[in-house]
């Protein structure tokens, strides 16, 4: 099956999700690659796999200014079929900006930074921010696609556990051994959806390449499995023999704490609500009860949570 898909801009390709998510891009032959980077960038642009990046023929890197200038975006914008976006967590406001600039560079398909839970759900926007920022970019591109303007898809995954492990998420706090430390909201009962970061990338793709009628106008849910942070300390414990300084949280008390600290600006604050999005298990997290999951539809391996923490705790080496 042909696809309609086959130039494509990558916004934050350096990041978290967009370096997989440009590695996956890069294996599929049918693409043609556009990276948009900042000016004031340092990080190499790379896919990780020992070649093919931003040298690679297949690649063409745009330098903007760091405050994406709208006519700027036109211009680069134009003749791409799907802009995908990977900008950062706290950055995702902006992107009001690239979806009017796609619409009038006459793009297809914008695929905006979602990569988490189900942000269109009203308490998961009322606990902080960024859900709501998340939510109120996904609303708009409903409202521009119900005006025939431009189409969307975006990708809710639930959690990353290597990234969680490398960035004390999930509360974990385990980089240093023979002092690893696990932070348990409510008894670590709730449940949240796991996907690794390469299965994320790889939805993408072939969602685009695969299902791209449908996945038009849809919020793409995928997810390998679903588990607790009380299964993920055992097997952290299984795996490193070890066992774990564990503290409990009462989820009520600390996620009123971490609000008065995302009011005063605390970025600090921001983070921690987004942990409790996930940890507590009631803010859509656990995506079975969300809607349809497409990882069989889309053809992705599902790992067990054994090999995703060996996965996570090799890359803390």
């Amino acid at each position: 099956m042909s696809t309609p898909f086959k130039n494509i801009l990558l916004i934050g390709a350096t990041g978290s999700i967009g370096r997989y998510v440009l590695r996956a891009l890069l294996a599929e032959p049918t693409f043609s690659i556009t990276i948009l980077q900042r000016s004031s960038s340092t990080t190499p642009l790379t896919t990780g796999t020992g070649g093919g990046g931003a040298d690679d023929e297949k690649v063409r890197v745009i330098t903007i200014e760091d405050d994406y200038p709208t006519p700027a975006l036109v211009q680069a914008f134009r003749g791409q079929d799907a802009v995908i976006s990977c900008v950062t967590t706290l950055s995702v406001a902006t992107q009001h900006r690239f979806i009017d600039a796609a619409i009038a560079a006459g793009v297809r398909r914008y695929v905006p930074s979602e990569f988490g839970l189900n942000n269109m759900r009203a308490d998961a926007q009322a606990l902080n921010r960024v859900f709501r920022d998340k939510g109120a970019v996904q609303q708009y591109l409903r409202d521009k696609a119900a005006a025939a303007e431009i189409e969307w898809m975006s990708v809710s995954c639930g959690m990353w556990l290597k990234w969680s492990a490398q960035n004390n998420f999930l509360g974990m706090d385990i980089k240093t051994k023979g002092a690893r430390k696990f932070v348990l909201w409510d008894g670590g009962r709730g449940r949240f959806s796991v996907t690794t970061e390469e299965n994320t990338a790889l939805a993408i793709v072939r969602a685009l390449t695969r299902l791209p009628e449908e996945t038009k106008n849809r919020n793409v849910l995928v997810h390998e499995f679903v588990t607790t942070q009380r299964e993920l300390l055992e097997e952290l414990k299984r795996q490193t023999g070890e066992e774990f300084v564990v503290e409990e949280v009462d989820s009520e008390k600390r996620i009123k704490e971490l609000q008065a600290m995302e009011a005063a600006g605390d970025p600090t604050g921001t983070f921690g609500l987004i942990e409790a999005g996930f940890a507590t298990g009631r803010y859509g997290g656990d995506l079975e009860h969300e809607g349809e999951i497409l990882t069989d539809k889309l053809g992705l391996q599902r790992h067990s949570l054994e090999e995703v923490v060996a996965d996570a705790l090799a890359s803390l080496q």
